[in-house]
C-alpha cells in the first residue's frame, strides 16, 4: 500500500524527533498535560471553585496564651458536656457520647443513633442525655435505658430538678419534667405557646429553673408550683446557652455576640460589650469572677473583671460546648467547618487554598487555559509573523521598511505595560491575555522569516514560476511558503511555551481572566492570601506544571530544530 505523499513527508522529520530522547520526553510529557485537560472534569476530586467542609469531634484546650488544638474525638461534631467530679461525658452528632476514662477518652454505645444535644450529670448518681427525635436517655449502672416520649419533639436541653427529676426543653418550646425513676414525662405548659425554640436550661440558686431560646425567649419554671412564667433578661436576639454557677453568678450567651451577665441571684442583667459579633453557642461562669463564651470560627471570649477579651484560638473549628474543671478549660465543637490551608491528605490531595477550595482540582483545571493560551496564541502570532515576514522579504523596498520598522516599535513595546493597558482599555478576559500574547511576539517570527524569504526569493524556482507568469501571491504562498514550513513550526512550538509563561505572568499579576482557573491564577490568589510564604503545598505544584509543560515544548522544538536546519541535519 502506497504512503500518501504528505504522510511520507512527515515521516522524515518525525523520525529525527523519536532520535532524540529529550523530544520523546517531551512528547509523552506534553501528551500527559494534554490528556488532563481534556478529562480536567473526569480526574477532578472535586469542583475546584467549591468551598470545602468537614465536620469533626474538635477539642482545643486552654493553655498558657492560646487555646490550643488538641486531638479530635472522632470525626462527628460534639454538642455538649458536663462533669461531676471524677466524672465527664461528652455527647454529640448520631449517637456519639464519649467517657472519661483515666486521662482519656472512650467511646460509649449508646441505644439510638439520633443527634444528641444536652447531658446533665445527677446531684447525686446518674445521668441524662437528650436530642432529636424526642431521644431522652437515663443512666442506669454502666448502662443507658430509653425514656419514651409523649410525643415527637427534638430536644434541646435539660436540668435535674432535684434527685430524682430533670427538666427538658425543646425546639419546639417543649417543657417537659421528668421522673427519672419512673421514666414518667409531664407536659409543661409554655407561657407563650408559639412554638418558640427552647436552647439550654439551668437550675437557679433558690430551686427554680430558667430556660432561654429564640428571639430572647426565657421560661422561668417554678418546681413547687408546676406553673411555668416569662422572664425578661434584656435581649431580643436568639439565646443559645445559659450557665448559672452553685453562688448565683449567671452567663447567657447568643446570636451577635449577646452576652448577659448576672453577678450573683439578686443582681440585675446586664448586656455586656462582646468585642466580635459572631455567633456564641456556650457560656460558663464562676462565683470568683472568671468566665469564658465560645462560639462559631473557632471564637473564644474570656472575662477579665472589667471587659471580655478575644482570645488566641489556633483553629477556626466551630465551638458549640464547654468542659470547665478546676484549671483545666475545654471547648468542643464542630459544626462543619471550611478546611482553610489544609496541607495534603487523602481527601485533598494538593492541600486546601484559604477558601477551603482543593488545589488539586484546580490545578488539573489549570491545565485548560495554559494549553489554550499556548496554542491559540502561538497560532496567532505564527500566522501574523509568517505573513508580515512573506511580504516584507518579497516585496522588499518601502514595503519591506514600513513593515519592519513596525517590528522595531513593536520591540520597544515592553510586554507587562502593553497588557495592562488592554486590561484598562477593555475588561479583563481570555481574549485579552490572548490579544495581549499574539499582539507583541509576532515581531521575532516575522524577522526570521522575512530573512529566509530574502534567501528563497533569488533561487531558480522561484524565478522560474514569475517567468511562467504565477502571481505574487502563487509565488509566496504555493513556491516559498512551503520551504519556510519547517521554520515556522518551529517557531510554533517555542511560541507555546512562550505564551504559556506569558499567561501565567499576567494572570500571576491579577490581568488574567477573573473568572478561570489558571496555574497563574493559581499564584496570583496564594500571593494575595498572604499566605504563600507558609502553604507551601500552594506554590509548588502550579510552579512545577508551567515548568513541566515549557520545558516539554522545549524539548520538542529542540527536535525541530534539526529538521528545519539543514546544517544540523547533515551533522546527524
Amino acid at each position: 500500500m502506497t504512503m500518501p505523499p504528505f504522510l511520507r513527508a512527515a515521516a522524515g522529520p518525525l523520525k529525527l524527533m523519536l532520535q532524540d530522547r529529550l523530544a520523546v520526553i517531551g512528547l509523552c510529557v506534553l501528551g500527559v498535560i494534554i490528556a488532563m485537560a481534556l478529562l480536567a472534569p473526569m480526574i477532578a476530586t472535586h469542583d475546584p471553585r467549591q468551598i470545602n467542609e468537614i465536620e469533626d469531634g474538635s477539642v482545643l484546650v486552654r493553655g498558657t496564651d492560646t487555646w490550643e488544638l488538641s486531638e479530635s474525638l472522632g470525626p462527628l461534631a460534639l454538642n455538649d458536656a458536663d462533669h461531676r467530679g471524677n466524672e465527664a461525658l461528652i455527647v454529640g452528632r448520631e449517637g456519639t457520647v464519649w467517657e472519661r476514662d483515666g486521662d482519656d477518652w472512650r467511646r460509649v454505645q449508646v441505644p439510638v443513633a439520633a443527634d444528641l444535644h444536652a447531658v446533665a450529670f445527677g446531684p447525686q448518681a446518674g445521668a441524662l442525655i437528650v436530642g432529636d427525635s424526642s431521644t431522652v436517655l437515663a443512666q442506669v449502672g454502666e448502662g443507658w435505658r430509653v425514656i419514651d416520649p409523649p410525643r415527637p419533639a427534638d430536644l434541646r436541653g435539660v436540668a435535674w430538678i432535684d434527685p430524682d427529676s430533670a427538666l427538658i426543653v425543646g425546639a419546639g418550646e417543649e417543657i417537659w419534667r421528668l421522673d427519672v425513676a419512673s421514666g414518667d414525662i409531664t407536659e409543661i405548659d409554655s407561657p407563650v405557646g408559639r412554638g418558640f425554640a427552647l436552647a439550654s436550661v439551668a437550675r437557679d440558686t433558690d430551686g427554680t429553673l430558667l430556660a432561654v431560646g429564640a428571639r430572647g425567649l426565657a421560661v422561668r419554671y417554678d418546681p413547687a408550683t408546676g406553673a411555668a412564667t416569662l422572664d425578661r433578661l434584656g435581649s431580643s436576639r436568639d439565646l443559645n446557652h445559659i450557665h448559672i454557677a452553685p453562688g448565683g453568678a449567671a452567663l447567657v450567651v447568643g446570636e451577635r455576640g449577646t452576652l448577659l451577665r448576672r453577678d450573683g441571684p439578686e443582681a440585675r442583667w446586664q448586656t455586656d460589650t462582646a468585642p466580635d459579633t459572631r455567633a456564641l453557642r456556650a457560656g460558663w461562669i464562676d462565683d470568683g469572677g472568671r468566665a469564658v463564651a465560645v462560639g462559631r470560627n473557632g471564637i473564644a471570649m474570656e472575662w477579665d473583671g472589667d471587659a471580655w477579651q478575644l482570645a488566641t484560638t489556633e483553629s477556626e473549628r466551630h465551638l458549640r460546648a464547654l468542659l470547665i474543671e478546676g484549671d483545666r478549660w475545654l471547648a468542643l465543637g464542630s459544626d462543619r467547618f471550611v478546611t482553610r490551608l489544609a496541607p495534603p491528605s487523602a481527601e485533598h490531595w494538593f492541600g486546601t487554598d484559604h477558601l477551603g477550595r482543593d488545589l488539586y482540582s484546580q490545578n488539573v483545571h489549570g491545565s485548560r487555559i495554559a494549553l489554550l493560551v499556548g496554542f491559540l496564541g502561538a497560532t496567532l502570532v505564527v500566522l501574523i509573523g509568517t505573513n508580515v515576514g512573506l511580504i516584507a522579504g518579497y516585496y522588499r523596498g518601502r514595503t519591506e521598511a514600513v513593515l519592519m520598522r513596525t517590528v522595531d516599535v513593536m520591540y520597544g513595546i515592553p510586554f507587562e505595560p502593553f497588557a495592562l493597558i488592554l486590561v484598562l482599555l477593555f475588561q479583563p478576559s481570555l481574549l485579552i491575555v490572548i490579544l495581549a500574547v499574539s499582539l507583541l511576539t509576532w515581531r521575532t517570527v516575522a524577522r526570521l522569516i522575512r530573512s529566509q524569504v530574502l534567501s528563497l526569493r533569488e533561487r531558480p524556482f522561484v524565478k522560474a514560476a514569475r517567468v511562467a507568469g504565477a502571481s505574487d501571491l502563487r509565488i509566496m504562498y504555493l513556491h516559498i511558503f512551503p520551504n519556510v514550513m519547517p521554520l515556522v513550526f518551529l517557531e510554533l512550538a517555542i511560541i507555546v511555551g512562550v505564551s504559556i509563561i506569558a499567561e501565567a505572568t499576567l494572570s500571576f499579576l491579577g490581568l488574567g481572566p477573573p473568572h478561570s482557573i489558571s496555574w497563574g491564577g493559581i499564584l496570583h490568589d496564594a500571593r494575595l492570601s498572604g499566605a504563600w510564604r507558609t502553604a507551601w503545598w500552594w506554590n509548588l505544584p502550579p510552579g512545577i506544571f508551567i515548568m513541566v509543560t515549557v520545558l516539554s515544548v522545549f524539548f520538542v522544538s529542540r527536535s525541530l530544530e534539526v529538521v528545519a536546519n539543514p546544517r544540523l541535519r547533515a551533522r546527524q
